[in-house]
This record gives structure tokens, C-alpha cells and sequence, in this order.
């Protein structure tokens, strides 16, 4: 082939390993020499073949090939395999930024929202929408994000709530302390000396002792309550016995008023589990209520239907803008009626009824009435 064709050799001419080779070839074997370079005038790579016949070699056969063919196949194989390399490292380069983008801007945001939350503001969000482990932990952030919005709203509510309350009962205390204490000095300094005036100021101080009295036990009622550890005594009783006991103990007051109350039960017996004596206090509240705000000579109806205990009055009803406050501590509607209230009643029935799981529900209309619901 090549410069090869055309050519003859004898024996002689072939290199030493030409023997060996030879050799190799008629024991069945296939070789490899570069001793033939010399001969053919050029580096070469020597395959030897035997030639077979039935069951016999009876010829070797040599295939030369120059090696720089083959080493520029070498390097051309380096070339593809340089500028493969090139390619791969530049989409390598490529795909790795598009992944640090992918990866670090997330991460980026989640970062800037956990500064956000650390420095107090509660309502960062990292808007993050993916679905996998960055997504999953973006997710979690927000959630954070939201309990700790609500954790800081009900914190800043607790504390308004604590200072209302020191200001009201601040305002509460301070009235009854500056009778008693003016009506005594008037006594100790003998500035009243008639004896049905002495009278009066005594009346007044025990009027106001009496006002304290009641305050401080609403007080101390509204704090056992609303206390987590405070356990109240739950056990099976007949709510019909518990509405009798309230009618039968506000008979006193509503007659001083010439009110009469209504008792309307669908049965005698209806067993609940609670506490007798709060659920007591907390039906007495309410129907107390109901004399206090309704006219001379009316009535008030205290029912049980079903699951429902009913107490409506035909008095001077509730405003619109004070009903989502009745419930709340010292809120009081003002009224003549209300003058001595402590503002602590509806706190404390709503108190009880959520201690026995009872909704507790109002409706009420202006110089019409009011209706409570216990739901059970």
C-alpha cells in the first residue's frame, strides 16, 4: 500500500525480529512488531496474521501501517478531546450560574426576611413559591413569620388590656375611697354634729364599703377564672335545680320592683356536667341584669328549651356600638340604672360559660329588650 507496493523482499532483507515474529504467527498466534520501520523506510506498526488451511497454517501474513497516520488520528483525537473540554467547561460555567442564581436568590430572600423577623417586623414574607426543600423551608419561615405576627398582636393586646385595666380600676377604687374618706374626716373633725346627719354619713360609708366589697370579689371571681391552673368542680347536676335556686334568690329584688319572673322549662330534670355554684353565679348575673334594666311592673322570662337556656327582659335593650363590648372587663353601658355596677358581671358569666364549653350569645334592641342564650 503506498510506497510499499510494487516492492519485493527476500528473506535476508527482513529485520531480526522478523523471525520471531514469523514464529509467533505459525503457533497460531497474532503479533505486533515495529521492526519492520527500518526496512520500509518509515516508523510502522506490524500486525502479523496466520493463514490457515483446513486444520493447517500454511502462510503468516504481515500488514504494515505507518504510525504517523495514526498519530495524526492521535491528534486530532486531542484536538476534539481539548475543544470538548472547552465546551464542557464553558456549559459547566454556564449551568453553574444559573444554579447559584436559582439556589442563591431564594436563599437571598429568605435571609432578608429572617433579618426582617429579628429585627421585629413580623409580617416578612419571603414570597417564595417552589416545590422542594427550599420551597418546604420558605414555607416554614412564612408560617413563622405569621404565628409571630400573632404572638406580637395578642402580646400588644395583653398589655393594652393590663394598662385599661390599672386605669380602671384605678377609677373604680378611687370614687368609694374619697366618699368613706371624706365622710370620716367630716365625722372625726365633729364638723357634722346633728345626729340624723351622722346617721347619713355612716350609711354612706357603708354603702361605699359595701360597693368595695363587691368590687374586690368580682375581682378576685374574674381572676380564678380567666387563670389556666384554676380548676372548677365538674360534676353531674340537674340544671333545672340550678334555675330554681336563681328564680327562687332574685324573687327579693324583682318584687322591690314589682317584676315578675317567668319560669318556662320543657322539663324537670335535664343533667349536665358542671360546676353547681358558677353555673349558679352565672345565670344569677344575667338575671340580676334583667331586673336591674327593666321598668316597674313588667316581667322577665328564664326558660330551658332543649339544649338552651333563655333570659330576656323587656327593658331599655343594649346599643348597637356597645354590644361587641358587653363582655369586656369594667365596660359599662351608661345608664342610670348602671350607676353602680362594677363593670365585672358579664366579664365573669362569659368567664363560666367558656369554662363549660356554653356559647354564649346576646340579641338585644333599643327600648325593646334583651335576650341571653346559653347554648349547651
Amino acid at each position: 500500500i503506498g510506497r510499499m507496493a510494487n516492492k519485493h523482499y527476500n528473506y535476508t532483507d527482513l529485520p531480526k525480529d522478523a523471525e520471531v515474529v514469523v514464529k509467533e504467527v505459525f503457533q497460531g498466534n497474532t503479533t505486533y512488531s515495529e521492526g519492520f520501520s527500518n526496512m520500509l523506510e518509515s516508523p510502522t506498526l506490524t500486525v502479523g496474521k496466520p493463514i490457515i488451511s483446513g486444520q493447517k497454517i500454511v502462510g503468516a501474513l504481515l500488514l504494515h501501517s505507518p504510525i504517523e497516520g495514526m498519530t495524526g488520528a492521535i491528534s486530532q483525537g486531542f484536538r476534539i478531546l481539548l475543544i470538548s473540554l472547552v465546551v464542557a467547561l464553558m456549559l459547566s460555567f454556564i449551568l453553574s450560574a444559573l444554579l447559584a442564581l436559582v439556589f442563591t436568590k431564594p436563599l437571598k430572600k429568605m435571609k432578608n426576611s429572617a433579618i426582617r423577623l429579628a429585627a421585629g417586623d413580623y409580617t416578612a414574607k419571603t414570597g417564595i413559591r417552589q416545590n422542594d426543600e427550599i420551597g418546604e423551608l420558605a414555607k416554614s419561615i412564612d408560617v413563622l413569620s405569621d404565628r409571630l405576627d400573632y404572638a406580637n398582636r395578642e402580646s400588644k393586646k395583653l398589655l393594652q388590656l393590663r394598662n385599661d385595666f390599672v386605669a380602671n380600676i384605678s377609677h373604680e377604687l378611687r370614687t368609694p375611697v374619697t366618699v368613706i374618706r371624706g365622710s370620716l374626716e367630716a365625722l372625726c373633725d365633729e364638723v357634722v354634729t346633728d345626729s340624723e346627719q351622722i346617721k347619713i354619713y355612716h350609711q354612706q360609708i357603708l354603702n361605699e364599703s359595701l360597693f368595695l366589697q363587691r368590687l374586690i370579689n368580682d375581682l378576685l371571681d374574674l381572676s380564678r377564672l380567666q387563670s389556666t391552673d384554676f380548676q372548677i368542680e365538674m360534676k353531674e347536676l340537674n340544671l333545672c335545680d340550678v334555675i330554681n335556686d336563681v328564680v327562687r334568690s332574685n324573687q327579693n329584688i324583682a318584687q322591690s320592683k314589682n317584676i315578675k319572673i317567668n319560669k318556662e322549662l320543657d322539663t324537670d330534670i335535664y343533667m349536665v356536667h358542671g360546676d353547681y355554684g358558677r353555673l349558679r353565679q352565672m345565670l344569677f348575673i344575667i338575671l340580676d341584669n334583667a331586673i336591674k334594666f327593666s321598668p316597674d311592673n313588667s316581667y322577665v322570662t328564664i326558660s330551658l328549651e332543649g339544649r338552651e337556656i333563655s333570659i330576656t327582659d323587656k327593658g331599655i335593650g343594649i346599643a348597637d356600638e356597645d354590644l361587641p363590648y358587653i363582655f369586656d372587663r369594667f365596660y359599662k353601658v351608661k345608664s342610670k340604672e348602671n350607676k353602680e355596677g362594677t363593670g365585672l358581671g358579664l366579664a365573669i358569666s362569659k368567664q363560666i360559660a367558656d369554662k363549660h364549653n356554653i356559647r354564649l350569645s346576646v340579641n338585644s334592641k333599643q327600648n325593646e329588650g334583651t335576650e341571653f342564650r346559653f347554648e349547651f
